[in-house]
């Protein structure tokens, strides 16, 4: 395996959607020239017997500043945001060397493009609309029923990660300096980068099979439905978004399917603007968008983003 098809499975943790189908939240579009972008998906969802507006807000977790800006906005205008991030839980405080390690190589691979990452970028403690729904770090551990949280596991064991790291580092650590003051190269990678996580990737199909990828996108999709459901039963209008990373969104979307909800729209941000970027789309219904305010309706648990390990 090479150093970037290593880097880009490091990144998968930003969210990319494995296959695409009409269901996908995120895509790689590209325009004339050297212009292109990562795209990802807001898609709009109403129901017949509820006047709540649902909102699926798919993410990378790693993008371009101006774009974590526009979803802050989005975020603000929300009644209420389930939000993503597996939280400490009493036995596991800490994550584990591997996701230790993976995540110092995420910050250095947005360094290196120019981006950055999502807890850096989202302020979520503004507005008191933010309600956490997701898994704690016990939760995750017992769903795994001791398999590693190592995304990579499937592909690499521990002593390969270890062995790789220090090569890693020092490629990145090059990456950042040959990209810094050359906007061309950095938008080559982020190219390359972009056509992997838009797309097909038989390795990124390989790291969400079996009891792994079941447990992190179709068990911690369970635990948010079953807060959209409590929230349901508080709030009878508004709006609801589910703010989590786009490879979840497929699987929620045959959730909401099941119970009557009906998307009305499905709007594509330039998540990462290659060159001058492309035209943003709408498909279906202009969204509305309702200008930011304070929630009067969510009911806001502990914040713990500051801590979260997962993204």
């Amino acid at each position: 395996m090479n150093r970037l098809s290593l880097l880009t499975l490091a990144i998968l943790l930003t969210g990319a959607a494995f296959g695409q189908d009409a269901d996908a939240h995120v895509r790689f579009q590209q325009g004339q020239g050297n212009n292109a972008a990562l795209q990802c998906a807001v898609s709009t969802y109403t129901h017949p017997e509820t006047g709540v507006e649902l909102v699926l807000y798919g993410v990378v977790h790693i993008a371009d500043k101006s774009y974590f800006d526009r979803v802050q906005v989005d975020l603000d205008g929300y009644t209420t945001v389930l939000f993503e991030g597996v939280a400490p839980g009493k036995k596991q405080l800490e994550p584990d060397e591997s996701l230790k390690g993976i995540g110092e190589m995420q910050g250095a691979m947005g360094e290196m493009l120019g981006l950055t990452f999502q807890k850096e970028g989202i302020d979520y403690k503004q507005g008191g609309n933010m309600v956490h729904a997701d898994m704690n770090t016990d939760q995750l551990m017992e769903a795994l029923g001791g398999q590693s949280m190592n995304p990579l596991g499937g592909i690499m064991g521990e002593d390969q990660m270890k062995a790789m790291a220090p090569m890693m580092k020092m490629f990145m650590q090059l990456g950042k300096q040959l990209t810094k003051n050359n906007p061309k190269m950095r938008d080559m990678l982020k190219m390359q980068f972009a056509r992997q996580l838009g797309g097909d990737n038989p390795q990124q199909a390989k790291m969400m099979e079996g009891k792994f990828g079941k447990v992190i996108l179709e068990d911690r999709n369970k635990v948010v439905m079953g807060v959209l459901a409590d929230q349901l039963q508080k709030q009878k209008d508004g709006t609801i978004a589910i703010f989590y990373g786009a490879a979840h969104m497929p699987d929620f979307i045959q959730r909401l399917s099941k119970l009557g909800w009906t998307q009305t729209s499905k709007r594509w941000m330039n998540a990462w603007t290659i060159g001058e970027g492309i035209e943003e789309t709408m498909e279906g219904a202009p969204q509305n968008r309702p200008e930011p305010r304070p929630s009067t309706k969510a009911a806001p648990q502990p914040q713990t983003s500051g801590k979260a390990r997962w993204f």
